[in-house]
């Protein structure tokens, strides 16, 4: 749930509409306007293609800030030395063990 209250914070939805608003002006300005190869989107259509295509670059992980990217690094190191942590202490133990 922490996650939904990053999107809805800092006018996440109003963003989204904002840019479905945006979408729709572009694509029936340029490609039915200059182009003429669609009919024209409706507001609710521009929505569904704004939602579709922010699903396709969060799967893809673009436009993931960088702090989610560097969250997870940090985590990676911190398993990672945790490992290695393990490993030296179990050999230490071992090697001692033997003498």
């Amino acid at each position: 749930m922490r996650w939904l209250a990053g999107l809805v914070t800092g006018g996440g939805i109003a963003a989204f509409f904002f840019f479905s608003w945006i979408i729709q002006m572009l694509f029936n300005s340029i490609v039915v306007g200059h182009l003429g190869l669609f009919k024209p989107l409706s507001y609710l259509q521009a929505a569904g293609l704004w939602f579709l295509i922010t699903l396709l670059f969060a799967w893809v992980g673009l436009g993931t800030g960088r702090t989610v990217y560097r969250r997870r690094r940090e985590l990676e190191w911190e398993e990672l030395g945790r490992g290695l942590e393990e490993r030296i202490k179990r050999k230490i133990k071992e090697w001692v063990e033997k003498e």
